[in-house]
């Protein structure tokens, strides 16, 4: 009986561990989500044929974008978040990646917002929003995943599909993130 009850409070204990850690990772997110103005955004573009990334001042943007990247910085100057979206020559869909990092530069999030046209789901546009938490060793520990229409009413087909398979570069810290996609401040 002793025995029992020591395994349910060492369960018990992990389990609520984990929750905390999930209600932090979200709460930091949100955080962070709610601090990005535009006015504090520093906005860089890949531009088609160069290397380098251009930052845009006062919105004297380049032609032939094809990934704008959105970088905001904590008061003590680390980057904090990166927005990253690709540009449809098409117009057929907007994709946005947002990487969210805690204070020790770890990704405590990734969202992707996949916006499509799917007639067989909804007249207008399907957007798909997947949120992942992460933990202090890059793993995932809570994955949400919604899809509503362009009024933002959820819709009742479980999964409107589309035929972007893309793979998604995150990496488990800012500094190799910012390393991959070639930004420098």
């Amino acid at each position: 009986m002793r025995y029992t009850l020591m395994l349910f409070l060492l369960l018990s204990i992990s389990s609520c561990g984990q929750g905390t850690l999930t209600d932090q990772r979200e709460k930091e997110r949100l955080g962070i989500e709610n601090q990005i103005t535009t006015d504090k955004l520093i906005i860089l573009v890949k531009v088609k044929g160069q290397a380098d990334l251009k930052k845009v001042i006062n919105q004297n943007w380049p032609d032939d974008i094809e990934t704008t990247y959105n970088i905001f910085k904590n008061q003590r100057g680390q980057i904090i978040y990166v927005g990253e979206f690709p540009t449809s020559q098409s117009g057929d869909w907007t994709l946005g990646l947002k990487h969210y990092f805690g204070d020790n530069g770890k990704l405590i999030s990734f969202e992707k917002r996949l916006s499509y046209f799917n007639e067989d789901c909804t007249d207008g546009a399907v957007i798909e929003t997947i949120i992942e938490l992460y933990d202090n060793d890059f793993k995932v520990i809570k994955t949400t995943k919604t899809q509503t229409d362009n009024k933002g009413e959820e819709l009742k087909v479980k999964d409107c599909g589309h035929v972007y398979n893309w793979t998604f570069d995150k990496r488990g810290t800012v500094n190799e993130l910012v390393q991959l996609k070639k930004i420098r401040l």
